[in-house]
C-alpha cells in the first residue's frame, strides 16, 4: 500500500525526529555500522546542506534522507553517497520511494553526477528501493565493517545521472576564486539549471570573500557552501566553456588543455579593492553583481 507524504526540505528543528528514526534505524542492526546517536553539531556537519528532505505524514516526520560528500576532492564535487531513513511504522507503503525520488532529482538539479550507496547484504528492503529508483549493484563489498560482533558485507549501488551525460561543463576563472568567480558561478548555477555543470577556479585561492556571498544573498543566492578552488584541481575534466573573469587570470593563467573548448573573456569591475564606507562598499558589490548577473543572462540565452 503507497500513501502520499509531503516532502519538503529538512531544517534544524526536524533533527529530533530524523534522529528518533535513526536511533530506531540503528538498532535493527542492519542499517549503520554506528552505534551512537550523533548531536546536532555531528549529524549538521556530516550531511550536505543541499538536498537534505523529510518526509511528514499525518504524525509528523515518518522518514528523511540526505547526501554525505564523497571527497573534499573538488574533481568529485559530482560524487555523493545517499543516506535515507524510514519510521519502521511507516515502512511498506511507498515513503521510501517517494523520499528517494526527490532526492535523486534534487540531486540532478544541484549538479550531482553520481549517487553511491552501501547497504548492508541483509537489508534486501533498502536495496531494493534503490534498485527501482535507477540504482544499479557494482559490487559487494566483503566483511566492510564489524557491528555487535558480527562482520558485515554491504553491497555497493551507484546511480550515473543520464542527464549529466547531456550537459555542458563551464569552467569560470579569476584570480583568486573568491568574488567575481563565484559570483558569476552562482548566477550561471541559478540559470543553467539542467543544461550545465558549473565550476569556479582560481590560480590562486583566497577563500570565499564575505562581500560576494553577502550581496549574493541579497539577491536570493547562497554560495557561502561554495569551495575556493585552484584550476589544477580541475585537471582532466573535458571543458565545453572557460570563462575568465579578470585581467589577471586571462594573462597568467597556466595553460588548460581543453581543444573544444569556447574560451570568453570579461573584466569586471572588482569590489574587493574597493574601500569606503559600509554603504559605498555595498554599493560597490551589488555594482559588481549586476554586472555579472547581466552577462551570465546573455551567456546562457546565447550558448546553453
Amino acid at each position: 500500500m503507497s500513501v502520499t507524504v509531503h516532502i519538503r526540505p529538512c531544517v534544524a528543528s526536524d533533527y529530533s525526529a530524523c534522529v528518533k528514526i535513526y536511533a530506531d534505524g540503528m538498532e535493527t542492526g542492519i542499517a549503520t555500522f554506528e552505534t551512537v546517536v550523533p548531536d546536532w553539531d555531528g549529524w549538521n556537519a556530516k550531511f550536505l546542506k543541499q538536498c537534505r528532505f523529510v518526509a511528514e505524514g499525518n504524525a509528523g516526520v515518518i522518514g528523511w534522507c540526505g547526501l554525505t560528500a564523497f571527497s573534499s576532492r573538488a574533481v568529485y564535487r559530482g560524487v555523493a553517497e545517499v543516506t535515507i531513513y524510514v519510521a519502521a511504522a511507516a515502512q511498506g507503503q511507498g515513503v521510501g520511494q517517494q523520499l528517494l525520488s526527490q532526492l535523486v532529482e534534487a540531486s540532478e538539479a544541484a549538479g550531482f553526477w553520481t549517487l553511491l550507496a552501501k547497504i548492508f547484504e541483509a537489508n534486501t528492503s533498502s536495496i531494493h528501493l534503490h534498485k527501482k529508483q535507477g540504482f544499479r549493484q557494482v559490487g559487494v563489498l566483503e566483511k566492510l565493517g564489524m557491528r555487535d560482533g558480527i562482520w558485515h558485507n554491504n553491497v555497493l549501488l551507484e546511480r550515473r545521472s543520464e542527464k549529466m551525460n547531456l550537459m555542458k561543463n563551464v569552467l569560470v576563472l579569476c584570480t583568486g576564486n573568491s568574488c567575481r568567480s563565484q559570483m558569476a558561478h552562482g548566477y550561471l548555477n541559478q540559470m543553467a539549471q539542467d543544461t550545465a555543470i558549473i565550476y569556479s577556479a582560481g590560480i590562486e585561492t583566497h577563500g570565499i570573500n564575505p562581500g560576494a556571498a553577502a550581496t549574493m544573498a541579497k539577491a536570493g543566492i547562497d554560495i557561502t557552501g561554495h569551495t575556493s578552488n585552484n584550476v589544477t584541481e580541475y585537471d582532466g575534466i573535458s571543458w565545453d566553456f572557460i570563462i575568465t573573469v579578470c585581467d589577471h587570470a586571462y594573462e597568467n593563467c597556466p595553460f588548460i588543455a581543453a581543444p573544444n573548448a569556447k574560451r570568453l573573456h570579461h573584466n569586471f569591475y572588482d569590489p574587493s579593492k574597493f574601500a569606503g564606507g559600509e554603504e559605498e562598499t555595498e554599493a560597490a558589490f551589488a555594482k559588481a553583481r549586476n554586472e555579472i548577473k547581466a552577462y551570465c543572462q546573455d551567456f546562457v540565452a546565447e550558448y546553453l
